[in-house]
């Protein structure tokens, strides 16, 4: 395991599971040869890289943050401030608490004062973390962050008590080589290893280009031709027990429930590895 335990949970929301694969991440990582150059190919939140860095402080880690998601980090203490300016509006009771999830709509002239807020604060930081203020206060299907000037018409009571964590948002990156790039222009090269986490069959690629998941998968095949990888994979598509053990011989792992799914019911994931 990593010995900076606090790096398994992202500092600021993000949709994504692969604080539970900390442990055998960190085991894979002790195999790599001094030195090696690894990829974390497909964005997120950098929890893959963060958690090679800390159990391999001599490998040269990239994290290749297409999701912007460094760009908040660097806001976290921003983002604090908003949290409390809310929390204040709302009323310590309109807010949640551990384990409960209070849904109380935000309407009238609480809802004026509210997206005033977003807009001074906009205003005065030059930043708004629509993303996490999304998680804090919209309800539903929608992944795009809140416009400050345009924010949705439904607006619920959900801020966390909870600090956010701004000392750890602003050491995520320490040691990691962070990059913004669309994951065909990384200057991958053979004998680098890759960690392909990439989005799953129906969840929206918009962060990639608009691209097809069968172009996303090609781009994954050509990186898994050249280098030693780990790649994730939703467990019930055969094709990844077929194809990858005839050809590659991984190694493999699997953890049930952690992709979500449809009605309500959750699948397994899958970890192979050629390091």
């Amino acid at each position: 395991m990593p010995k900076n335990k606090s790096f398994l949970q992202p500092p600021l929301a993000f949709s994504g599971n692969k604080r539970f694969w900390a442990g055998e991440l960190a085991d894979e990582a002790l195999l790599l040869p001094a030195g090696a150059r690894v990829w974390d190919v497909f964005g997120g939140s950098g929890v893959c890289a963060r958690v090679i860095k800390d159990a391999r402080p001599d490998c040269e880690v990239v994290w290749n943050d297409h999701d912007g998601y460094s760009d908040r980090l660097l806001h976290a203490a921003e983002t604090e401030d908003l949290r409390r300016s809310l929390i204040r509006m709302c009323g310590y009771e309109g807010c949640r608490n551990d384990g409960t999830r209070f849904r109380a709509p935000i309407k009238g002239a609480l809802r004026d004062e509210v997206c005033a807020l977003f807009r001074s604060h906009y205003e005065k930081y030059g930043y708004f973390d629509g993303l996490t203020v999304r998680r804090w206060l919209s309800i539903g299907a929608c992944k795009a962050p809140i416009d400050p000037y345009k924010p949705p018409a439904d607006l619920y009571a959900r801020v966390p008590r909870a600090q956010l964590r701004v000392d750890q948002a602003l050491s995520w990156c320490d040691g990691l080589i962070v990059v913004h790039k669309d994951f065909l222009d990384l200057e991958i090269k053979p004998g680098d290893f890759v960690i392909l986490d990439p989005p799953y069959v129906g969840s929206c690629v918009d962060e990639y280009g608009g691209r097809e998941t069968l172009q996303i998968l090609r781009g994954c095949r050509d990186l898994m031709e050249i280098c030693p990888f780990i790649l994730f994979g939703d467990a019930s598509i055969s094709f990844w027990y077929e194809v990858l053990t005839e050809k590659y011989n991984p190694r493999f792992f699997q953890k049930d429930g952690l992709i979500s799914g449809y009605n309500g019911k959750s699948r397994s994931e899958v970890m192979f590895s050629t390091w």
